[in-house]
Order: structure tokens, then C-alpha cells, then sequence
């Protein structure tokens, strides 16, 4: 039995808590939300799942970071909105007292620093970590929290580390397969959310399967040449968090970056740009990194670049298709 501490208590630390709690490890979870905390402390989360209650009780669900550590915990997870992971990290570190491994759920770029958020997390934690796992791949929390059968994988440059997660994690509705291709796969799990929004607007305009199965696969096409130009392998494209969780995210209304996507090709950006103060879009803010990286290393990707003018530069939704058809090479 492991001790787990999972930082967050939104509808994916809550889901993989009970993915936790199935396998009988000890688990705590930290958060800022006091009707979240209230729920778990009963058992539950209600903002997410009703009254569903999890498997087993939590040990300790608190927003007292004095009171969660005094307990050693053998693996973090990280599961806070991107926008606070470094100031909760920075808030963690002044209480460990020993040398934890880390988990990070997030996805998309830093936007700070215009790198995946593996770079900045290490940076972080180097002195204070046994290393760094990212727990990516198709998995909406709510069909996790209910049991549904999940694949996805653990990513590690250090492969036995990735395989020993796998385990912790592991049990008989879910799954996590170990790699090592973190720029690969963490490429693939920023690039997802922006171009769900671009397949959330090419669905709102076009019901003709010839249309979405090619966008669909010019998709997965530019993601190739930017995986490629950083750096990553072109295999990871195949696993569950390549061709999986972009599947997944470009083509059910349970992604927001899709059902944002899907708002804007219905009624254009400036309609619903008020949706992005009370919802997370990491494929807004992930936009402009893939608009800079395609620039830089002159990538030939027309969907990305198309994206990028309809949130950036008030190009027409109505011309989105249209103008990516006119600009795909032969």
C-alpha cells in the first residue's frame, strides 16, 4: 500500500483518488474549494458526481497544507487548473520532508515559458523528488469515477519509474501502459486541445463523414511534423495518448475545448469569448504556442494556423474548412 497525496479536488483528482482507493492505497487530497472539501470529508463529490461516494474513505481531505503533511507521502499527484500548478508546487515544497515522486495530470504549454509543463515542473521539484511521471491518455474523469474500461500511459524518460506508477495506478477498469517519449507525448497532449476546437467548429458546419475523417487525419498529420521538429518519436503518435486522446478530445461534446470549438463554429468567437472567463479552454491558450512553433520552424499546418486567425485575428468561422481545403499541398 502506497501514500498518495493528490493536489486538487476537481472532477479528475476526485476520479483518480477512487481509481486509488480501489487499489487499497492510502490516499489524501488537498485542495481550496471548501464545498469540494466539505463533500469529500463526507465521502462524495457533488459538484462532479452527486452522491456517488467513493470506494473507501480518504484519509485526509483538508486546504491545511500543515495538517496534510504530517503524513510522508510516497507519490504526489498533481491535479490543479494549469494556471496554479506552480504556486502550489512552490506552497508543497516548504513541507516535504522527504523525497516523494511526483505525478502531473495536467496538460497543454506553459504559457509563460512556451514550454510543456514537464520543463517547469522539474525545474520545480529537482531537489525534492525522486522524478517526475506524467499520467496522460484518453480519459474523461467522469467515465474513470464510474468504472469505465480506460487505457492510457505513464511517461517517463526513466522507464522503470514509468512502469512502477503504472502499477500503483493499475487495476481491472484501468490500465497505464509505460513509455518514455515525454516530448512526444506531451506535444501530442498540449496539440489535442487546440485542434478540438478547430473539429468542434468544422462539426458545428459539416455532418459529411468525407469531411471529418480528412481533417481529422490532417490533424494528426501536423501533430506528426510538430512532434518530429521538437524533438519527440514519431511512435508515440500511436498510443493512447496520441491517437487515443486526440479520438477522444476532437470528438465528444464532454471536451470543452471541443463544445467551445463546437460554439464558435456555430455563432463565431466574439460570441462566446465571455465562456473563457468561467471555463478552462486550454486550447485557447495553447493556440498561440502551436501558431509560434509552426512559425518558427516553418511547418507547413493549416489547421493550426486557421485556429489561431479565427480566436486571434477575427478571421471568419464561416470560411474555416474552406480555407484549410485550399491550403492542404500535394
Amino acid at each position: 500500500m502506497a501514500k498518495i497525496l493528490i493536489l486538487g479536488t476537481g472532477a479528475w483528482g476526485t476520479a483518480l483518488a477512487n481509481v486509488l482507493l480501489t487499489n487499497k492505497h492510502e490516499v489524501s487530497m488537498w485542495g481550496v474549494d471548501h464545498n469540494e472539501i466539505y463533500d469529500l470529508q463526507q465521502g462524495f463529490n457533488s459538484k462532479y458526481y452527486q452522491k456517488t461516494k467513493l470506494v473507501k474513505k480518504l484519509k485526509t481531505v483538508s486546504n491545511d497544507l500543515k495538517k496534510i503533511f504530517k503524513t510522508n507521502y510516497d507519490y504526489i499527484v498533481i491535479a490543479v487548473p494549469s494556471i496554479y500548478i506552480e504556486q502550489t508546487i512552490k506552497q508543497v515544497l516548504k513541507f516535504i520532508k522527504n523525497k516523494p515522486v511526483f505525478i502531473n495530470v495536467a496538460k497543454g504549454f506553459n504559457e509563460t515559458t512556451k514550454k510543456t509543463w514537464s520543463i517547469t515542473i522539474n525545474k520545480l521539484i529537482s531537489k525534492n523528488a525522486k522524478g517526475l511521471v506524467i499520467l496522460i491518455g484518453p480519459s474523461f474523469a467522469v467515465e474513470v469515477f464510474h468504472k469505465e474500461i480506460t487505457l492510457v500511459n505513464t511517461v517517463c524518460e526513466d522507464l522503470k519509474l514509468a512502469k512502477k506508477v503504472a502499477r500503483v495506478f493499475s487495476n481491472d477498469y484501468f490500465k497505464c501502459v509505460p513509455i518514455n517519449d515525454v516530448i512526444g507525448a506531451e506535444t501530442i497532449s498540449a496539440l489535442k486541445n487546440v485542434m478540438a476546437i478547430g473539429s468542434g467548429i468544422m462539426f458545428a458546419q459539416h455532418t459529411s463523414i468525407n469531411t471529418r475523417s480528412a481533417i481529422l487525419a490532417q490533424m494528426s498529420k501536423e501533430i506528426s511534423h510538430v512532434i518530429k521538429v521538437l524533438g519527440g518519436k514519431l511512435d508515440t503518435l500511436y498510443q493512447y495518448c496520441g491517437i487515443g486522446d486526440i479520438f477522444l478530445t476532437c470528438t465528444d461534446t464532454k471536451s470543452r475545448n471541443f463544445s467551445f470549438g463546437q460554439a464558435v463554429g456555430a455563432n463565431g468567437f466574439k460570441t462566446v469569448k465571455k465562456e473563457l472567463k468561467f471555463h478552462t479552454v486550454e486550447g485557447y491558450w495553447a493556440t498561440k504556442t502551436a501558431y509560434e512553433i509552426v512559425k518558427k520552424y516553418k511547418i507547413n499546418a493549416p489547421i493550426i494556423e486557421h485556429i489561431y486567425n479565427v480566436l486571434y485575428k477575427n478571421e471568419n468561422h464561416k470560411d474555416f474548412i474552406k480555407l484549410i481545403f485550399k491550403e492542404i499541398k500535394f
